[in-house]
């Protein structure tokens, strides 16, 4: 069906008049001039926007038009838009370069954008028409300024105190003084502005900022002492003229801390932040006068808000390690320092004693952070892999080689795990760390023994009998999609996903099904189990599904993939009805079913656990419900199941069957996940505490990372899914990582 389009009445009125130039029923400048007309008119009535749209018509039609382009960017200028303003006084000048003034303009809004080498240019054109065009000087000064192209900035400057001494160009030759490290002159310049206008605010701060360097530059106490006091005070008129003038509150908040008054420079800085300047800065100066107050948490909270603006900060991220040390965080410390040696680089900033101070402070921390951990508790070790009974692993009689797997629980890191003495692979970087490793296991051997030493040689070892069993591998047979007598599942060539379900049957309980390495949804330690998958065949050719019994026993049974061209359906062309006929009186038009939501059968699934054994007690906030629905709004929700109070047993057992048959019955589309409860984050990875966790064991919290694709294996129908963490932690990250 062909759009409509709707003008408004003044617009249709302007594009007509466009229509009627471009098909030359009047000649481009009076057209041009028109529509300048009209929009002087508007602008005269305060309709800026309809101006503006005549003067970019009256552009449209001649691009030459100074007056077209001046007005608009006067407009432009008016309604806030500087970047538009900015491009068209740059066309001005292009077209006349002879204007000085509009290169002056062009200049200054170049430099208000922070384009300050544009704006240097447009300086440039201005000056070279008129040498003392007093504002072009004074705004090259400031863009050379910006670019810290000293040598131009100073020829500037004296360029415009020589053709005018006023209180701006002393101020301005006072600012390049100030950059080229003469204070004298600096001084005398503020001090001369101050003396002809003493509401020149800016000029107060100039001086103090003149007074702080020359402080850093005395050795002697008295003339140090001095000019703090003198800054404090130009600083402290400065706020009497403006008590808002956040440069005047950022410079006396340094003197005062030179001056170890650190309580009323963290006042004056705060007052800073408050009047809505954050930037890096302040933060990073904040954080000092914190640290030197002895508030060093407070200064680590500030430097985490300035690497923010500044990541890769080497200074901050060094300021930061000496403030967590102080707070006896000295993991962190010692991690800052790691962060500041990689982001120094080549910088030439950081030369070799500096380099040599940080590695030394590193190694001095280092070997006090593992003084102030030493213990003497061993390691606790649990073996999960091979299957155990007591202190007996059960392992197949046709191993020679087994998978042994488990955790160990310390206070410390560990230094090694051995399993038989063979070293067994685990995160050392990580407490309480899971381990696995294979090892050679003959028929004479009796036993397995794993051994666990941390840090400070704290040993622990576990042995286990081996008993021989059963050596009958399981059984696995795929029901769905159909497979060909020679293994082959034939699938349309389109296809990228593939939902594969079936059985598998051991005389030992099943411990893993897996279709290429990825865990299918089944019910684990039975000796029957139907399983489901969704699997991506993009680019595969084929697939294979692997099962795997509690002693070891394992089938793998490989499929091929066969793809076959989509069938086009043929439609035949409606028979053409004759008009000539009077018609028919219509039929009644059926009534059309309401269409249902693109995410199908929707269903919400409600953990709350708040009633614990080892953990607080949680207080079910009362936004909850506003939360989820806020969470699921878009969603059209068909049934909603409460869980409350569950335990590790009890949330397995409800994921992996349960609610995995409730969804195949009911051929659920969208499953919704809502958790409230304690949380945990240990190594990167988000847990959710059941309510039987131990504090002090994470393979008692339930890990919901791969909650998502499990629940998509459940049928072919789960077509979207999603899982939302509620959860209180105790790690400041804990927030930000669940959501």
């Amino acid at each position: 069906m062909p759009s409509t389009v709707i003008l408004k009445p003044a617009l249709l009125k302007s594009s007509l008049l466009v229509l009627a130039i471009l098909l030359g029923l009047g000649a481009s400048g009076q057209g041009a001039k028109t529509f300048i007309k009209e929009a002087e008119g508007f602008a005269r009535e305060g309709n800026l926007t309809e101006a503006i749209a005549r003067y970019t018509l009256a552009v449209q039609v001649d691009p030459k038009n100074l007056k077209a382009l001046t007005g608009r960017a006067d407009l432009y200028e008016r309604t806030g838009k500087s970047s538009d303003a900015a491009n068209d006084l740059k066309a001005l000048v292009e077209l006349d370069p002879s204007n000085a003034d509009n290169a002056n303009k062009a200049a200054w809004a170049l430099y208000n954008l922070n384009r300050h080498a544009e704006a240097k240019a447009m300086c440039d054109k201005a000056l070279a028409v008129d040498a003392d065009h007093m504002m072009a000087l004074q705004c090259r000064t400031r863009a050379c300024l910006a670019l810290k192209d000293l040598d131009c900035a100073h020829a500037s400057a004296e360029g415009a105190l020589a053709a005018k001494r006023t209180t701006d160009t002393h101020y301005l030759h006072g600012l390049v003084a100030l950059e080229r490290r003469e204070y004298s002159k600096a001084a005398e310049d503020f001090q001369q502005v101050i003396d002809w206008n003493y509401l020149y605010e800016q000029a107060y701060v100039g001086y103090a900022e003149t007074q702080l360097k020359m402080y850093e530059g005395y050795s002697a106490s008295t003339m140090q002492l001095r000019t703090l006091d003198q800054a404090v005070s130009k600083t402290t008129t400065a706020l009497e003229l403006n008590p808002r003038s956040t440069d005047a509150l950022f410079t006396r908040s340094k003197a005062l801390a030179y001056q170890k008054e650190f309580a009323r420079a963290i006042d004056d800085i705060s007052k800073c932040i408050a009047l809505g300047r954050e930037d890096v800065d302040v933060y990073h100066y904040r954080a000092q006068y914190y640290h030197g107050h002895g508030q060093h948490q407070n200064a680590v909270n500030d430097l985490n808000k300035a690497l923010l603006f500044s990541p890769d900060n080497a200074q901050l991220l060094l300021l930061r390690s000496e403030c967590k040390e102080k707070n006896l965080d000295l993991d962190g410390a010692v991690k800052d320092l790691d962060l500041a040696k990689k982001a120094m680089g080549n910088d030439t900033a950081f030369g070799p004693e500096q380099r040599r101070d940080i590695e030394n402070r590193r190694t001095r921390i280092a070997k006090q952070s593992f003084e102030m951990g030493r213990e003497s508790d061993a390691p606790v070790i649990n073996v999960l892999e091979p299957y155990r009974t007591g202190n007996a692993v059960q392992v197949s009689s046709a191993l020679k080689q087994v998978k042994v797997s488990g955790y160990v629980r310390d206070k410390s890191l560990l230094d090694r795990i051995t399993v038989n003495g063979e070293a067994a692979d685990f995160p050392k970087d990580e407490r309480d760390p899971q381990f696995i490793t294979s090892v050679p296991l003959s028929t004479t051997d009796k036993a397995i023994t794993v051994l666990a030493m941390d840090l400070y040689g704290n040993v622990d070892s576990v042995s286990l009998a081996v008993v021989r069993t059963e050596a009958v591998p399981p059984i696995i047979q795929l029901t769905s999609p159909m497979v060909g007598a020679d293994g082959t599942v034939t699938v349309t060539s389109g296809k990228t996903d593939l939902f594969l379900e079936g059985s598998a049957s051991d005389e030992s309980h099943l411990h893993a099904i897996t279709v290429d390495g990825v865990m299918a949804s089944f019910i684990p330690d039975t000796s029957r189990s139907e399983f489901s998958i969704k699997l991506s065949i993009g680019g595969k050719d084929r697939f294979t599904v692997r099962a795997e019994d509690q002693h070891g026993n394992t089938t793998e049974r490989s499929f091929q993939i066969h793809r076959k061209a989509e069938v086009v359906a043929q439609v035949e062309k409606p028979v053409p009805v004759r008009t000539d006929k009077p018609a028919d009186k219509p039929a009644d038009k059926p009534v059309e079913k309401p269409v249902s939501s693109s995410t199908g059968v929707t269903w919400v699934i409600m953990i709350e656990n708040s009633d614990y054994k080892n953990f607080p007690a949680l207080q079910g906030p009362a936004d909850d419900v506003a939360k989820m629905q806020k969470a699921f709004g878009k969603y059209s929700i068909q049934r909603t199941i409460n869980k409350r109070n569950l335990t590790k047993q009890q949330i397995e057992r409800f994921f992996n069957i349960e609610l995995r048959d409730l969804v195949r019955t009911n051929k659920v589309n969208t499953v919704l996940v809502w958790y409230a409860g304690h949380g945990r984050t240990v190594s990167g990875r988000t847990y959710w505490v059941p309510t039987d966790a131990r504090k002090d064991d994470i393979y008692s919290f339930y890990n919901y990372g791969p909650l998502k694709g499990l629940i998509e294996n459940y049928s072919e129908s789960v077509t979207n899914t999603l899982v939302v963490s509620d959860a209180a932690g105790a790690d400041p990250s804990f927030y930000e990582m669940t959501r």
